[in-house]
């Protein structure tokens, strides 16, 4: 019943948004605009009602929407300038929506960063100006179906002996777990976006390249990406994907059939998405963190894994105006960021932050233990991995225009085709190096 009140009331705040622009001049009003899944918006609201108690002089707009259409209307807003104070952003997003022009540098309102490492906040800095306050950073990843594994002889009783640490154990366990059940994979149905990150994780680890390169071009021949075509075909021979795209056209991965069935015996994603897979499990079905398998069983040449930050909390330039407002604005960050109470309420549903102080407040929680969570397990992996990489010469950041909304379709549509049967390896290379460095420039020149 009081998880019914709650929506009730999400949702009709969500309506009075639409009546109290107004407000947005009120210095002692910050308008807070955020996506997010149930948990996170329930998590959200109850940090809110927590800083209105503390903080009665202030009052916070909240503006909650689902992850689908979320940048469009951002985007729309800010153009009109009617964006909200402080507005959650992808990080590649201070770049294609020229944040420079519309972000304020958070360094104006006085925000203590020596909590973070010290390259944290640089993906998030143009021109010498921050454009957000990093909230978590991600890398791509795997989880594993614990139950569907050990049906097939799979033990993972023993942390120190993870049982698949390369691709071959991945695909022998393909094979296995087909032995069982043929209808079952160990991984299952990837998109052309999680495709994507696969190979080019791949061919990170055999030439030691990253997709892009300092000039802004293609860092793999034609030669190699059919290489790495070739690698998801072997993957979908012995068991570890589907046969096809086209037997399975669920675009959500969360609540396709088969993976709340558990057919599906795994996922690549962001560490920071894993609970809206988990979500979607019997409550009898666990995931187990793989971090990222390996051409070799070597653990000191872990490499192959791309980061990035998560998200931000970027500032409209509006607050700028106002020395009340951006008091406000920093009091409210710094309270989501820093506050006891509230970090305890968010937890990691936003991922883990390298906020050493947030950390700290995390760890010490006793009601739950947030390191044995899966999103904890694999922040721990990516920053391990990442700082492995660059410690041996490979830095695997993700370029901020990798995600662009249309630059992607150079690399992704091919991909897509492929994997529903429509052209060859040598074909699907073919059109991306044709397209990617012309497009690449294309959006990067604006």
């Amino acid at each position: 019943m009081k998880k019914i009140i709650l929506l009730m009331a999400i949702l009709f705040t969500s309506l009075v948004l639409v009546a109290c622009g107004s407000n947005r001049n009120d210095d002692s009003v910050i308008t807070f605009a955020w996506w997010g899944t149930s948990d996170r918006n329930i998590a959200t609201y109850r940090a809110i009602e927590l800083f209105e108690a503390k903080y009665p002089q202030y009052k916070v707009q909240a503006d909650q929407s689902p992850w689908s259409g979320y940048q469009t209307t951002l985007n729309n807003r800010l153009n009109r300038g009617t964006e909200a104070d402080v507005f959650q952003v992808n990080y590649n997003w201070i770049y294609s929506m020229y944040g420079e022009d519309y972000f304020m540098d958070i360094t104006e309102l006085g925000l203590d960063l020596s909590n973070y490492p010290a390259n944290e906040h640089t993906p998030l800095t143009v021109n010498g100006k921050i454009l957000g306050l990093s909230v978590s950073e991600t890398g791509y990843i795997f989880y594993l179906n614990r139950s569907l594994y050990e049906a097939a002889g799979y033990d993972f009783s023993d942390p120190n002996n993870f049982p698949i640490k390369t691709w071959d154990d991945l695909m022998d366990a393909g094979q296995a777990i087909q032995a069982v059940d043929p209808n079952a994979y160990a991984i299952g149905r990837l998109d052309p976006q999680q495709v994507a990150m696969l190979m080019f994780t791949y061919l990170a680890q055999t030439t030691g390249k990253a997709l892009i390169n300092s000039n802004n071009q293609l860092n793999f021949t034609q030669a190699e990406l059919v290489d790495a075509f070739n690698f998801i075909s072997d993957l979908r021979s012995t068991g570890v994907l589907i046969a096809s795209n086209s037997i399975d056209t669920h675009n959500d991965g969360p609540t396709n059939p088969n993976w709340v069935a558990g057919r599906y015996g795994g996922v690549m994603t962001w560490n920071t998405a894993i609970s809206e897979y988990q979500n979607t499990l019997p409550p009898t079905t666990s995931l187990v963190t793989a971090g990222m398998f390996q051409q070799t069983a070597d653990e000191e040449e872990n490499f192959g894994m791309y980061k990035k930050v998560s998200m931000a909390y970027a500032v409209s330039k509006r607050v700028e105006q106002s020395d009340a407002k951006k008091e406000a604005v920093k009091t409210f960050l710094e309270f989501m960021t820093t506050d006891p109470e509230a970090v305890a309420i968010l937890g990691v549903d936003r991922g883990v932050s390298n906020n050493s102080i947030t950390q700290n407040i995390l760890t010490a929680v006793t009601t739950t233990d947030f390191t044995q969570t899966l999103e904890w397990q694999g922040h721990e992996f990516v920053q391990r991995t990442y700082a492995a990489q660059v410690s041996n010469g490979i830095n695997l950041y993700i370029h901020p225009y990798y995600e662009h909304a249309t630059f992607r379709a150079i690399y992704e549509a091919p991909i897509e085709n492929f994997l529903l049967g429509r052209s060859t390896a040598t074909v699907a290379a073919t059109n991306i190096v044709n397209r990617f460095n012309t497009e690449l420039a294309r959006v990067i020149g604006g």
